[in-house]
């Protein structure tokens, strides 16, 4: 049985959809589009939080950190929030910008630049299983 995702009658693969957001990722990320939600990254053992707007389904095609977080439904019931906790919130931004875009090249000359730098790119991408089958 093929895995994707099922629209309709059509069986969409999932690296259909995550060829799909890294042509458009640059355009999208961090906006308030019409599937977004809105995700606060706090860093283990400290008060520091980011905001972010996200798009659930594909975080969750490249996590498995993410795709239990959204199965799960962790909203605050209050404000409609999903918060999760990262190693490094320093560098959350990058991993966020390589998952929308699939530009590794990116974090790579980023993470060679400063050795606290390349850890938390690592420890975050550890910490959140993401598919890394090329990085």
């Amino acid at each position: 049985m093929e895995e994707g995702i099922q629209i309709k009658d059509e069986m969409i693969s999932y690296d259909y959809f995550i060829q799909n957001l890294h042509r458009v990722g640059g355009k999208i990320i961090n906006k308030k589009t019409k599937d977004v939600i809105l995700l606060r990254v706090c860093e283990i053992g400290n008060d520091n939080f980011q905001e972010f707007w996200v798009h659930p389904m594909y975080l969750s095609l490249q996590s498995f950190q993410f795709f239990k977080l959204f199965d799960e439904g962790n909203y605050n019931n209050e404000n409609g929030i999903i918060e999760i906790e990262v190693p490094s919130l320093e560098t959350f931004p990058l991993i966020l910008y390589w998952l929308y875009t699939g530009n590794q090249d990116k974090v790579l000359e980023i993470g060679k630049l400063d050795e606290t730098l390349c850890n938390g790119i690592m420890d975050n991408i550890l910490y959140l299983d993401i598919n890394i089958p090329t990085f």
